[in-house]
């Protein structure tokens, strides 16, 4: 598009998305045609109320002051910025351990329990088993004062089942 008529230099600036408008609008002075880039920013943007500038105003010097204050407080307190990140920091740090911490009594708690637990199975396993061989061997003194197996068969027997005990 060629610019050369105060048409074409309004349709150009018509088609410029909203940032670039004001930034033209910002460096007015600068522009070849402040006169039509102002136009084109009151056409675009509304202008503000007498109370609604001055409400941003109000609302700016606020949060200036509060800003102010803050860095007051730190002056007096004579803290920098790598002291307040510092002091952060090491609350971050002291969260992570009291949270580490408390995770691994929560998994120490939980592995004597899961090892009471395999304990008690383990016992009762090898009980039950004891059991059963006694109880084998009896049948096997049984079966030799019967006559019906040799002692010589029965103390075989006997250390074979003695073993697993």
């Amino acid at each position: 598009m060629e610019l050369k008529s105060e048409k074409s230099i309004k349709e150009y600036l018509e088609k410029l998305p909203d940032d670039t408008i004001i930034k033209y609008y910002l460096d007015v002075e600068y522009s070849p045609f402040p006169v039509l880039v102002l136009e084109e920013y009151t056409r675009r943007f509304t202008r503000k109320t007498k109370n609604e500038i001055i409400k941003d105003l109000k609302l700016q010097t606020r949060l200036a002051k509060k800003k102010t204050k803050e860095l007051a407080t730190m002056a007096k307190k004579h803290k920098l910025v790598d002291d307040v990140t510092r002091q952060k920091s090491e609350e971050i740090f002291e969260t992570a351990k009291k949270k580490g911490y408390s995770i691994s009594e929560k998994i120490a708690t939980k592995g004597s329990i899961l090892g009471s637990r395999l304990k008690n199975k383990t016992k009762s396993t090898l009980t039950s088993s004891s059991n059963k061989d006694l109880d084998l061997l009896k049948k096997l003194g049984d079966l030799q004062k019967a006559g019906i197996i040799t002692n010589k068969e029965f103390q075989e027997k006997k250390k074979k089942i003695l073993s697993k005990i």
